[in-house]
């Protein structure tokens, strides 16, 4: 039997401490405050029921040395830093790191000769989360304590179990706690040691408020993710299975279709190991259409959607609805004020939101504050979703204020850059947002991908208006800060938008004539000619003279400062040569002499390239024997 001793008896409400010795524990020692516990050598807990380590690790050398680092013992106390929390997208790896960290841990001679408590809290499955209670239930049970002197209530459950902790620690048996896959805070307190010198480790797909050293854990990149497939499959199938070896070109886009999530990574490699004929480049095929890459990263009971699912059925109203609507846009990253658009709500409220989805990692932050980015499995996830909730959050609708957004906001800051370097005033009042040059210059550094993102992909997405508008507000931005490969990838939608005739002829004839401007200024000349000879039709269909008048001016300017006649292609040199029949000013103007002879040798250079007797006789027809081009081959004698 063992003695209840009491340390010190007074008035009512002073401290009480309870020292046991023996070899079993009471439900009266728990009624104290503090509890002193003096283990006897007879007890043997149950101290090894860590997971298994996998032997496929990568890309997380860093991670566990810092953790390593938290961990190690005999640090003075204003470093020590026992607990830390792990958190992080679902499928990033997180029990894997926790596992691996302590796995070595373990081996470091004095470090945790205790051993070490690993407990599943299955915190994001509501069919299988584990209580506090009964999670310290097992603990206590495996620390040696009989069932029958566990107390009931959870205060008492925690201070006893702390107290058992604090007493290996004092023996030097220092024991270290592993609480995984926690949902709240208030799920994984009770079971953190308060002791000082006992370890824990803790993850969470949220970042929860405890006080613990917070570590986000982010995907690998291309070349671990690589690395990970390699090592997946050597596990599986030996080192006789050479496939990612023999094919790295499909091996990394195998890890860029899975965003680098060890998850994906593990199912994809799981599925190649199964059919050990299969390339890889048919996986690559199998996970290129997105819309149904989420199942087919899927085997037996693993699915990186059921994962996803768990995290996603926690979430209120508001936030789902508000991650549905995300992936409307389409590219890198938004702002805050840009999610408030798109959700028609406040900005404060659409912060708070965007911080709650953050920390639960469903979403990520960006490259800086206030801008937020989707992983490119969650977005495939969340805009599945937001495709089968379409009528309920009102989708469409969502996309036009996004879009109308973008498209007002780019022109207020369009506006300060054509002031500026064209010497004029400004055409409207400088909105609050942009009083000046550098305020809209820093908002076009942050959002110029997104704008060019959308440019590209709204034709497909039934928004060529918001494509067309948007090209011609973004051109003088991406000239002028030499974003070049942008401004050519619009130019390319808006000549594509003019084939297909996808808007209204004096809107595509204006941003024709816009992007053109921006590219002959960047020194793509031939480029700006072809926009323009479009941008003349358009003029003329809907009856604009001045601005037709305006765009033959420009191809006159713009020939005169071609030098790489082979570039242009044989149709874009037979539509120049009907337009400059119809309006053999481009090539003549009647004033100054100089350019009147740089206009007859570009006339000549494209004469001799393409079908110079077929253009002589149709400006003799024409009646413009001025313009004839004499002593070439194929001309006139």
């Amino acid at each position: 039997m063992p003695d209840v001793v009491p340390q010190g008896e007074g008035e009512a409400g002073s401290a009480v401490s309870n020292e046991i010795s023996g070899g079993f524990f009471f439900n009266m020692v728990v009624q104290g405050r503090d509890i002193q516990v003096h283990l006897p050598l007879e007890i043997t807990p149950a101290l090894s029921g860590l997971p298994p380590a996998s032997p496929a690790f990568t890309g997380r050398d860093r991670q566990v040395e810092e953790l390593l680092d938290l961990l190690e013992p005999g640090k003075e106390p204003l470093q020590a830093v026992l607990i830390a929390a792990v958190a992080g997208l679902a499928g990033v790896g997180k029990t894997e790191l926790a596992v691996q960290t302590a796995a070595r841990a373990l081996k470091r001679p004095g470090w945790f000769p205790g051993g070490v408590l690993f407990v599943d809290m299955f915190g994001y499955d509501t069919e299988r989360r584990v209580s506090p209670e009964r999670a310290l239930d097992g603990l206590l049970r495996a620390l040696g304590i009989p069932k029958e002197h566990i107390p009931a209530e959870l205060q008492d459950r925690s201070r006893l179990y702390r107290s058992v902790l604090a007493a290996f620690a004092d023996q030097n048996r220092r024991i270290l706690v592993i609480v995984d896959n926690v949902f709240t805070a208030e799920q994984a307190r009770p079971l953190l040691p308060t002791d000082g010198a006992t370890g824990a480790l803790l993850t969470s797909r949220h970042t929860l408020d405890l006080d613990a050293r917070l570590h986000d854990l982010d995907a690998l990149d291309e070349d671990d993710s690589v690395e990970l497939l390699r090592q997946v499959l050597l596990q599986a199938r030996g080192p006789a299975d050479t496939r990612v070896d023999k094919d790295p070109e499909h091996a990394a886009a195998i890890a860029r279709l899975c965003g680098g999530l060890p998850l994906a990574l593990r199912i994809a490699a799981a599925l190649l190991a199964d059919a050990p004929t299969r390339p890889l480049s048919s996986v690559v095929r199998a996970l290129e259409a997105a819309h149904a890459r989420l199942d087919r990263l899927r085997r037996e009971n693993q699915g990186v959607r059921a994962a996803f699912d768990l995290s996603y059925q926690h979430l209120s109203n508001d936030h789902t609805r508000l991650f549905r609507l995300l992936p409307l846009n389409v590219g890198p990253d938004l702002s805050t004020d840009s999610a408030a658009h798109l959700a028609d709500t406040d900005q404060a409220r659409t912060e708070e939101m965007l911080q709650d989805l953050a920390r639960a990692h469903l979403i990520e932050h960006g490259r800086t504050w206030g801008r937020w980015r989707l992983h490119d499995l969650v977005r495939l996830y969340a805009d599945e979703l937001g495709h089968q909730h379409a009528h309920a959050d009102h989708r469409d609708a969502a996309e036009y204020r996004l879009h109308r957004h973008y498209v007002m906001t780019s022109r207020a800051a369009r506006s300060h850059i054509i002031a500026k370097e064209r010497l004029t005033p400004l055409r409207e009042p400088a909105s609050s947002s942009f009083p000046g040059l550098s305020e809209a210059i820093k908002w076009f550094d942050e959002e110029y991908s997104n704008l060019t993102a959308m440019v590209t992909a709204a034709p497909a997405r039934g928004r060529a208006v918001t494509a067309t508008v948007l090209a011609g507000f973004a051109a003088p931005y991406l000239r002028r800060e030499l974003h070049l490969k942008d401004l050519l990838a619009i130019a390319e939608t808006v000549k594509n938008l003019s084939l297909k005739r996808a808007d209204t002829p004096s809107r595509l004839g204006m941003t024709l004539l816009m992007v053109s401007y921006e590219l002959d200024r960047a020194h793509y000349k031939l480029d700006a000619v072809n926009l323009l000879m479009d941008a003349v039709e358009f003029f003329r269909e809907c009856e604009k003279p001045a601005a037709e008048a305006m765009s033959i001016a420009e191809i006159r300017h713009h020939l005169l400062g071609i030098h790489r006649w082979g570039a242009l292609s044989k149709t874009c040199a037979l539509r120049l040569l009907r337009l400059i029949v119809a309006h053999p000013h481009c090539v003549d103007p009647k004033h100054e002499e100089q350019k009147n002879v740089r206009s007859r040798t570009c006339w000549c250079r494209l004469c001799w390239k393409w079908r110079i007797a077929e253009a002589n006789k149709n400006l003799q027809r024409k009646g413009h024997n001025d313009l004839l081009v004499h002593g070439l081959p194929g001309a006139l004698p």
